[in-house]
């Protein structure tokens, strides 16, 4: 067939592979073109369904966070002093004074010096007992244990519970420092040793012991409770990092003798930051979808999504619903600081939503979120509702999802087209093809046979020739 193509047209002179090639491109630009131009299009609305259904998220985000109750329980905390003071959201807190007496400390025990940390301590084998918050860990040494070794054991044995360090007291001086891990007055240790450790004549070298002292250890530091006061009541913690006092409150108790003054209040300006973000998210929305369905008279341009109803309908859905009036008060955004312009363009005035805060946070957050109004109504939230509806089209099998579904079956529906019209232009061209070559076979016989013919008649008129 390749031959027979390739010679089309010899015969005749006019049946060619040319006027084939031009039948064929002149009905693909008739079929062919206008379904690739609608899968362009397709492709388009695809694409700009992506960024619509993203910023229909965002938009949902920001009416979840505003419809969420929780916004309204953060708190902010100043602390004029020296406790550090942190709350939790929905924390039931009113400010306070707090005044440190005592700040909860560890047991600090030394031993006596030693000129090497690395030599042997006991001249027999013994144990040190040290004695803890009701737990006893005994500590064996013998005739090879040094003052390294003894510190290991310790940290090994005890270490849960007690910290073992070898502290250079001077040069060529070292002394075993034992503390407790927590603050707390249950976290005293008391040491005993079974060969006679207290007068320090035992196994143990009695450089270890201190003989200025009771107990042959040096108490360093006492462990004590912390002792505060809270709003004038004195109360006493094992530790500095008190979370048990309120529920939600935390403090860190810092220095003796400080009194600081802790002042709580509505975290305003984060509702204020949630209600701008929800603005700009809005603003987004409605400029892409504007732009989607546009229509520009001068030069005739169109939006991709110009005349969809289901675009449209949703351009609609948001304007009427940021405009509406709602509640038992029929209050409405523009209560809260919202303005709305000629061009649709939506603005924030954040001090008339603060002194809304600030003079009735209450009932910003009923108009918000719903609950029970003033007159014991109960009532949807502005941004309950909002949320609802948004929900209609951006959950999971939602109205976006069904317009997206649309997209991709007539994406599937064109392609299907184009596939079938694309065989029937080919199997028809390939059946002129071969009706071309048929007749240029038979235009070219004739042709010689007409040659032939001629030649006899130019020798009948031509005798003499």
């Amino acid at each position: 067939m390749a031959g027979d193509i390739s010679s089309l047209g010899i015969g005749s002179g006019v049946l060619t592979s040319d006027v084939i090639d031009q039948l064929k491109a002149s009905d693909e630009a008739r079929i062919i073109d206008p379904i690739d131009r609608k899968i362009d299009t397709n492709n388009q609305k695809q694409q700009s369904y992506d960024l619509l259904s993203s910023y229909m998220n965002t938009l949902k985000g920001s009416t979840f966070a505003l419809s969420n109750d929780t916004l309204f329980d953060n708190k902010t905390v100043d602390v004029n002093g020296a406790a550090e003071v942190s709350v939790d959201a929905g924390a039931n807190v009113e400010s306070f004074t707090l005044e440190t007496v005592t700040l909860a400390k560890k047991d600090i025990t030394k031993f006596g010096a030693l000129s090497s940390k690395t030599a042997p301590i006991a001249s027999a084998a013994g144990v040190l007992n040290l004695d803890i918050n009701g737990t006893t860990y005994n500590i064996n040494y013998d005739t090879t244990t040094t003052l390294e070794s003894l510190a290991q054991s310790i940290t090994d044995i005890a270490g849960t519970a007690i910290d073992a360090s070898i502290l250079e007291t001077s040069a060529g001086q070292f002394s075993l420092v034992v503390s407790s891990k927590e603050t707390g007055a249950n976290q005293a240790i008391t040491i005993t040793d079974t060969t006679d450790g207290v007068t320090g004549t035992g196994s143990l070298d009695p450089a270890l012991f201190d003989t200025t002292v009771t107990d042959g250890y040096q108490k360093i530091q006492n462990s004590v409770d912390a002792v505060f006061k809270y709003n004038g009541i004195t109360t006493t913690r094992s530790t500095n990092d008190i979370n048990d006092l309120i529920l939600g409150v935390n403090i860190t108790l810092t220095q003796e003798g400080d009194f600081s003054n802790v002042t709580i209040n509505q975290d305003t300006q984060n509702i204020v930051d949630e209600m701008q973000l929800f603005v700009d998210n809005y603003n987004t929305l409605m400029t892409n979808l504007n732009d989607m369905t546009a229509f520009d008279k001068e030069t005739g341009a169109l939006g991709i999504f110009q005349g969809d109803s289901f675009v449209n309908g949703l351009k609609r859905d948001m304007s009427a619903i940021v405009t509406s009036r709602f509640g038992t008060d029929n209050g409405s955004l523009m209560d809260y600081g919202i303005e709305i312009d000629r061009y649709g363009v939506m603005s924030l005035d954040s001090s008339v939503l603060t002194s809304k805060l600030d003079s009735d946070s209450a009932s910003v957050k009923t108009f918000f979120t719903g609950g029970t109004d003033a007159n014991g109504n109960s009532v949807t939230g502005f941004f309950t509702n909002f949320d609802d509806s948004m929900k209609q089209y951006t959950s999971f099998g939602g109205l976006l999802t069904n317009f997206d579904n649309g997209l991709t079956k007539d994406a599937e529906n064109l392609a299907s087209s184009r596939e079938r019209a694309q065989a029937s232009i080919d199997t028809r061209y390939e059946i002129m093809t071969t009706q071309f070559i048929a007749y240029d076979a038979m235009i070219s016989r004739l042709n010689s046979s007409f040659s032939s013919l001629q030649m006899m008649i130019d020798a009948a008129a031509n005798p003499s020739n």
